[in-house]
């Protein structure tokens, strides 16, 4: 039932309005609103479909559904990528597009266009129209122009209500042509205005909540966001490392805490800082494991037992002191690879296994020994686990590590994370989430977008290191922005997320 007065005016005013679009700041209860309004029209007999972008968007809207008391019959929530993948097999005469049984995510774009082709159809119109009442559409402003066409499809048949947020759209990089708000959205799903509040941070952290809906118009303005006074807590940057007592000192703090870079390697250098005490949180479509996973299947075993190594060496604490570099280097050209101490040995003589057959269960050995050595930790646990899987997997089925690589992200896609108290990641992984605490490295170095969902992360407490109280001016990153080619060294064109 939707029992919140202001939720159930706003669900008033969006069924009303369709097909529109609803603007609202992070922590505003969007979710919400998308779950009351799936719940007004399941009252009124209606069913709904409901599309994001990430499975852990889709967890949380599946989550709220249930607090509303949504029956699963009523509504049908899922990724924008795997519906169109469904469309696509169920119709490929009408999409133009046979599609493999294992859906292979490199092809989204090419997804988006064949499932908005089918849509278009007459026999898929009527399919629509009969199973569906209602569309919603969560994280707009993170739809790549395709993806906005899809949904102009299927809105010619059912009625459609899009939520985003413009100060939340991070895909603005490489080839990526996210829509744009204002010519792309508004033209076709006119705006609503709903009366909001900042729910993340009530009942408890109400200043915050206030002063991050505040800061709003300074980051649209490009203007400097000043931190003395505000309900967050600066911390002056003496040094580079002055991020490790800091996060050393959350680790006491109740609760989830994300400790928030800007690429990849600020996460991983951090995290190695940090002796694992933090884990590095990775992109679904990481590019190190599909790296190492084509070595494994196509490289001579030299180059395979340094890849190996190497990666061993990246996603761990300690290792490093145990294998020299000069000892990698003629590990790599095939020369003498041994150790002296009885600790060692095994490790050694199972990396030298890979060098003479690097076979997937040589290197699932070899990781496994190097991760017992002494005084080793594995702070990118995401990756290594990914890996050690999915030699597992070729090592039993005698598929390519590749193939097994990518069952194994599709699986990840289906289940999701587990929940990690204390990770390192950048924003634009944990947009969308919530923890209690953030620790913001690098603000410096943020877009206007970046830095507003990386302050927009803790429901509890916001900490910022940098070398001055006030924050320079961040700059809106958009697909004609030449911001983009900042983040073109890290990500993929179509990047895949949880």
């Amino acid at each position: 039932m939707v029992e919140d007065p202001p939720i159930s005016k706003a669900v008033e005013v969006v069924l009303r309005a369709i097909p529109c679009s609803v603007a609202l700041p992070a922590g505003a209860g969007k979710t919400e609103l998308i779950a009351a309004s799936v719940a007004k029209a399941a009252q009124q007999g209606g069913t709904c479909l409901v599309l994001t972008h990430t499975h852990a968007g889709v967890d949380a809207l599946r989550r709220r559904m249930k607090k509303f008391g949504v029956a699963s019959d009523q509504v049908v929530v899922r990724t924008i990528d795997s519906w169109s993948y469904d469309l696509i097999a169920h119709f490929p005469s009408l999409a133009g597009l046979v599609v493999s049984v294992v859906p292979d995510w490199s092809k989204s774009a090419e997804y988006h266009r064949a499932a908005a082709q089918a849509a278009t159809s007459r026999a898929v119109g009527r399919m629509l129209k009969v199973s569906y009442t209602h569309l919603f559409v969560d994280e707009y402003q993170d739809c790549l122009v395709d993806q906005h066409e899809l949904v102009l499809a299927l809105a010619a048949t059912v009625p459609t209500a899009v939520f985003g947020d413009p100060l939340q759209s991070l895909f603005n990089f490489r080839e990526n042509r996210p829509v744009d708000w204002e010519s792309d959205v508004l033209p076709k799903f006119p705006a609503v205005e709903i009366d909001h509040r900042p729910r993340r941070w009530e009942p408890n952290h109400p200043a915050l909540g206030a002063w991050l809906v505040n800061i709003r118009q300074s980051l649209l303005k490009g203007l400097p966001v000043n931190l003395e006074g505000a309900p967050v807590r600066w911390v002056h940057r003496d040094n580079p490392r002055t991020y490790v007592q800091v996060c050393y000192q959350d680790l006491r703090l109740e609760g989830t805490t994300a400790v928030l870079g800007q690429f990849r390697p600020d996460c991983v250098k951090a995290a190695s800082a940090l002796k694992g005490t933090y884990l590095v949180m990775e992109a679904i479509d990481e590019k190190v494991t599909s790296t190492l996973a084509k070595q494994i299947d196509s490289d001579e075993g030299a180059t395979v037992a340094k890849a190996v190594v190497e990666f061993a060496i990246e996603c761990s604490s300690g290792l490093a002191t145990h294998i020299r570099p000069d000892k990698r280097r003629r590990l790599g050209e095939g020369r003498s690879f041994t150790a002296r101490s009885p600790t060692l040995q095994p490790a050694y003589e199972a990396v030298l296994r890979v060098r003479n057959d690097p076979t997937p269960e040589a290197v699932g050995a070899a990781l496994h020994l190097l991760s017992k050595l002494p005084n080793v930790t594995v702070h990118c646990r995401e990756a290594w686990n990914e890996v050690t899987r999915s030699v597992a997997v070729a090592a039993t089925d005698g598929c390519s590590v590749s193939e097994a690589l990518s069952r194994t992200r599709n699986h990840a896609r289906v289940v999701g994370r587990r929940p990690t108290a204390h990770v390192i990641s950048r924003p634009l992984l944990v947009k969308g989430l919530e923890y209690d605490h953030v620790i913001i490295l690098n603000p410096e170095k943020y877009s206007a977008q970046e830095l507003y969902v990386a302050l927009t992360r803790g429901s509890k407490s916001v900490t910022i290191i940098s070398d001055t109280v006030v924050l320079p001016p961040a700059a809106i990153a958009s697909r004609h922005s030449k911001i983009a080619p900042r983040h073109s060294k890290i990500l993929s064109p179509h990047p895949s997320l949880f």
